[in-house]
């Protein structure tokens, strides 16, 4: 039978509430099927990543958030590729406040649920999976990246209380509302950004935008799918260029929400392997709903395409 890696994060949205008791279901389940660690922090991940991969693991197991993947994943990646090894099968377990990516593939369950559908597949000898394509930002790897109205976003969204789908909805319609009230939280939320935009050998007209976008997964949560061409092609990336006026996006929610194409001429919208952005000013950017550090120098590229465990 195949041999299962599982990463615990503790500190992850859901798994904080009941850890080691979760912690001792996930193994319970395991069994002798494969390897369970826990995470106290990043710097934990190098020496987990090496022990996977002396260990030959079949699929590598993660409970946690969206920052969890993208930890787990950007170790993993850079330690593999150390080792010229390819990177095991995904198993994506939950465990974290959003779990955008688990969500969008409609992948539902606790980790408990879900670890234990992986375990029953393996018995029967029958384990589903789709490839997904990893995307690659700088030399950090996710599913979907964001800066501009994005981030700003994000960054109001961190702001005190509790994370969850909750606050992101309440803060979702307190961004429609700036736009018809004119409140100053319209001018915070949709200040834009200024870069020179190179696609593959085209560098765009244009250097101010609302946002710029990239994912090889649909939706980027709430139920809006404004990458419809994500999944299009293995080995691609959908990359959205954004100049719209927020009447504009207003007025296209309907469609970002049904997967369908923003009909605006201010809009750059391509499917493409890879896109160099300059700032002219440092801005924080997001990566699967996590912040990460301003720069003026992105290059969003496709990463290597894995098998993703689909239960």
């Amino acid at each position: 039978m195949k041999k299962v890696g599982i990463i615990f994060n503790p500190y992850a949205g859901s798994n904080k509430f009941y850890a080691q008791e979760r912690k001792a279901n996930l193994q319970k389940i395991l069994g002798n099927s494969g390897i369970l660690r826990e995470t106290k922090s990043v710097e934990d991940l190098s020496s987990i990543a090496e022990e996977f991969c002396r260990e030959n693991i079949d699929i590598l197991g993660i409970s946690g958030g969206d920052g969890t993947n993208q930890c787990v994943l950007t170790k993993f990646c850079q330690v593999y590729k150390e080792q010229d090894k390819d990177l095991p099968m995904i198993a994506l377990l939950r465990g974290g406040t959003m779990n955008l990516l688990e969500t969008s593939l409609k992948m539902q369950g606790t980790p408990e649920q879900r670890l234990q559908k992986l375990i029953s597949c393996l018995e029967q000898g029958k384990l589903p999976y789709m490839f997904h394509t990893l995307l690659k930002v700088n030399s950090k790897f996710g599913f979907i990246f964001g800066n501009g109205l994005i981030a700003n976003f994000m960054q109001e969204y961190y702001k005190g209380g509790d994370a969850g789908w909750k606050k992101a909805a309440t803060l979702f319609f307190k961004s429609c509302w700036s736009i018809v009230s004119g409140t100053s939280f319209f001018s915070k939320l949709w200040k834009p950004i200024e870069a020179s935009v190179q696609i593959g050998e085209k560098l765009l007209p244009e250097t101010k935008f609302m946002a710029l976008m990239a994912a090889t997964e649909k939706e980027c949560g709430l139920g809006f799918k404004p990458f419809y061409r994500a999944r299009e092609e293995q080995g691609k990336l959908h990359f959205l260029a954004m100049n719209l006026k927020p009447f504009d996006l207003l007025k296209n929610l309907h469609n970002i929400r049904r997967g369908k194409k923003i009909q605006n001429a201010s809009l750059y919208d391509i499917v493409t392997d890879k896109v160099i952005i300059d700032t002219f000013h440092p801005y924080y950017y997001t990566l699967d709903g996590e912040m990460l550090n301003s720069t003026k120098h992105l290059e969003v590229s496709c990463g290597p395409t894995v098998k993703v465990v689909s239960v």
